[in-house]
């Protein structure tokens, strides 16, 4: 009897190890490694510049942007480009379209403030350049050109946050004009060859 009793143990033993050896459902396996989300779609900004007007002609200026955040300050790096339509004063003049592309960077500097930097380089009448003689006579249609120059400036978000998020106002200044050299905006502060360009746009 002894015997049979320590047999059935040692069997139930065994058993009982040989149980826990045997691979588990696939539905009960506990997740050691979990795959890390991609954080992408998070950091992805986007937005633009728009200025629309009719003072005595039309003014359009629709310049997409797109950015990346690159670290936890909230510095974000990306590509733009500018779309510019003006319209002439009067009625027998003919409206030029002026177009680019851009890199920028921003950073958020104190609550809703930020620091802006790009480099544009734009495709425009040559008349609408700091490197254009203004004492020059052009007959007929105004030759194009493309030129570019580097624009630094400061601006702020809707919001009272570092939040990168909701419409913005910043002025640039362009550094081109100091050699120059770059794009006349017709947004400019200050005379039609101010170097201190008005933005209005969204980011988010």
């Amino acid at each position: 009897m002894l015997k049979s009793l320590i047999t059935l143990f040692v069997f139930l033993l065994g058993f009982q190890a040989f149980s826990q050896e045997m691979p588990q459902p696939e539905e009960d396996k506990p997740i050691y490694f979990e795959q890390p989300k991609s954080n992408f779609k998070e950091n992805l900004h986007y937005g633009g510049n728009v200025w629309l007007g009719f003072f005595g002609s039309l003014y359009a200026d629709l310049s997409p942007m797109a950015g990346y955040e690159l670290n936890e300050s909230g510095t974000v790096a990306g590509l733009g480009a500018t779309f510019i339509y003006q319209g002439r004063y009067d009625a027998n003049g003919k409206g030029v379209a002026m177009v680019g592309p851009r890199i920028f960077i921003r950073q958020p500097i104190w609550r809703s403030f930020f620091a802006h930097a790009e480099y544009e380089i734009m495709n425009a009448p040559i008349s609408q350049f700091y490197s254009f003689d203004r004492d020059q006579t052009i007959t007929g249609d105004i030759p194009r050109a493309w030129e570019g120059s580097p624009l630094v400036g400061l601006g702020m978000y809707q919001g009272g946050n570092r939040q990168q998020a909701g419409s913005f106002i910043s002025i640039m200044y362009n550094v081109g004009h100091s050699y120059g050299k770059g794009f006349v905006s017709p947004q400019g502060l200050g005379g039609s060859d101010s170097p201190l360009v008005l933005r209005l746009g969204f980011f988010f």
